[in-house]
């Protein structure tokens, strides 16, 4: 019995020691998981913002075209930093669900707008003996500059978010 008795501080201290490093492990392998995030959630924004600033650009060149000629122009809609982002299924534990939410609202504005680009430029290329080829050609007229100006109103907002996510990042 004095021999457990003289074991017990050591036994106690041991077990003291693996408690604290366990603790300390942990917690180092917490603030590495949230610099990790940081980082992840810096180059996530910083892609998205560029990608949808591009967007944006090519929209303001492109509107003109679409409100006065009864063709518009043809662009291109970027997705790639989007589908990248997304790939994973965690961009809403990265950067937030309400920023993710805000997001994908103007990608989704940005797809539907793609989509009937896409219809109206196959539409160039078909025989002008399709009936009704003029009436499609407005109602996909009138579907993008919808989508233009819904896209484009939207981008302030968008953008502002991602600016303010990004400030909030970075410390």
């Amino acid at each position: 019995m004095d021999i457990f008795y003289q074991a017990l501080p050591e036994m106690i201290a041991t077990l003291i020691g693996v408690v604290v490093g366990g603790v300390g492990a942990l917690y180092i392998n917490r603030k590495q998981e949230q610099s990790t995030k940081k980082k992840r959630a810096q180059i996530i924004l910083y892609n998205i913002f560029g990608e949808l600033e591009d967007n944006f650009i090519a929209m303001e060149k492109t509107k003109p075209a679409y409100e006065n000629t009864p063709f518009g122009k043809s662009f291109y809609i970027k997705t790639i930093a989007w589908k990248t982002a997304t790939a994973g299924g965690d961009l809403p534990d990265i950067i937030g669900f309400e920023l993710a939410d805000i997001i994908e609202n103007q990608y989704a504005i940005l797809q539907n707008l793609d989509y009937y680009v896409g219809l109206m430029t196959q539409l160039w290329f078909a025989p002008d003996s399709i009936v009704g080829k003029k009436d499609m050609q407005e109602g996909f007229r009138k579907h993008i500059i919808n989508g233009l100006q819904e896209a484009i109103e939207y981008h302030p907002y968008v953008i502002q978010k991602i600016t303010d996510s990004r400030k909030a990042h970075k410390h």
